[in-house]
């Protein structure tokens, strides 16, 4: 479960930016929020989060800066820096100290009822920090390693205090401590975090390009009958009019043909047809249905940008809707979406802590924000006639249509 992810000088963020899935003291729509207990105590969590802004906000790099750094946790190479990979390291280009700066990540979250703080500071050329603590019997963190930088390849500096296991292993300046014990130094306390982070779902279908990664990705869950069953399902409920589902032996996503029921002139027959020629919104909840499936076998967070992207905010407002219940939602995911679509900021369904912003400022630098900032807003305030109202903020500033035509 995730509860504080922080992250600064990336994109447009110059500063660091704050996200919470912690829940606020209110007790409106105790669906929306479930309890998860550690050996520290206990955390009062949200189920799901939504993330509004104009275009070019920042919106996707609140995601995106995840997606890179779980990519690099889970890379058996190193993405950070060295010929001129370094997809993570995006800092902040509109300023000169922070164009040249170090961009960091932190992330608090709970697995197997321990709660972790992953702390990394990076540049394009090297790892400069990284540290992982957690709460092991008491309500006082404890270190599990830092990074030693002391010397050309970085390895792991344990605490004094008696531990069990204190590998030591040598690793590229540019690459992660942490991968280590994803796969290779498997650790009683460092290897569960790793897994964790490693497979924190993260979906963005809506072009061809992350389509494609999104498919190899998980095309291995769809070979299972049993899941490829639950996948149909999911589109039958959606209405997309699909009753089956056949796959080949290759298992490309352009070989895909989801089955349609159709009439002759005198009975019921099923007709075939390649994904290519199906819809945006078929294509986009066929991708992203098995990370929603996923999630919720899993009990693992599920980020999603742009969710209303060939969507009808009546699939939106499903989705949402798939985390909320308790019944569907047996395991406590955690889904994190982007999105422009209003209709989904109902007072109705959706707590003030689940609302975020997004906005940028005269200098392009961006900021993220919670509704349960503002005061004066109540939990059965209209959301979204005050958004449109520009209460909030994180709307496009249009200037005057007729001022484009003036010579």
């Amino acid at each position: 479960m995730i509860l504080n992810y922080d992250f600064a000088n990336y994109r447009s963020f110059k500063e660091k930016a704050s996200f919470s899935l912690t829940a606020t003291a209110s007790q409106a729509k105790s669906d929306n929020v479930f309890t998860c207990q550690h050996n520290g105590g206990e955390e009062r969590l949200l189920k799901s989060a939504v993330i509004y802004g104009a275009n070019a906000s920042g919106k996707t790099s609140v995601i995106s800066q995840l997606y890179y750094l779980r990519e690099e946790i889970k890379s058996t190479s190193p993405k950070f820096g060295g010929d001129g990979v370094g997809l993570a390291y995006t800092p902040f280009s509109l300023d000169p100290v922070a164009s040249a700066g170090p961009s960091s990540v932190d992330l608090e979250f709970i697995v197997n009822n321990i709660k972790y703080i992953y702390h990394v500071v990076f540049t394009k050329s090297m790892v400069s920090e990284e540290s992982l603590h957690y709460y092991p019997n008491s309500s006082s963190k404890a270190l599990l390693f830092t990074r030693d930088t002391s010397n050309e390849m970085h390895r792991p500096k344990y605490p004094s205090t008696p531990m069990t296991q204190k590998p030591i292993f040598d690793v590229f300046k540019n690459k992660l401590i942490l991968a280590k014990f994803l796969y290779d130094t498997p650790h009683e306390h460092i290897s569960p975090a790793a897994k964790y982070l490693a497979n924190i779902n993260i979906a963005h279908g809506y072009n061809k390009h992350m389509t494609n990664l999104l498919w190899e990705e998980n095309k291995e869950w769809l070979s299972i009958d049993k899941n490829k069953a639950k996948l149909v399902n999911l589109l039958k409920v959606a209405d997309l009019g699909v009753s089956g589902m056949t796959t080949k032996d290759g298992l490309k996503y352009d070989d895909i043909e989801l089955i349609h029921d159709a009439k002759d002139s005198s009975a019921k027959v099923n007709t075939a047809i390649s994904i290519r020629h199906e819809s945006l919104g078929t294509n986009q909840l066929l991708i992203i249905g098995i990370s929603i499936l996923k999630a919720l076998e899993e009990g693992t967070p599920l980020f999603v940008d742009e969710i209303d992207s060939g969507f009808h905010t009546y699939l939106s407002d499903f989705i949402l809707q798939l985390f909320t219940n308790p019944r569907i939602n047996k395991k406590n995911a955690q889904l994190i979406f982007t999105t422009h679509d209003i209709n989904l900021l109902d007072e109705d369904k959706i707590r003030r802590d689940q609302v975020w912003f997004t906005s940028k400022n005269q200098y392009g630098e961006s900021e993220i924000y919670s509704l349960a900032d503002f005061n004066g807003v109540r939990e059965d305030t209209p959301f979204a006639k005050w958004y449109i109202a520009n209460k909030f903020g994180a709307v496009p500033e249009i200037s005057n249509f007729e001022d484009f035509f003036n010579e």
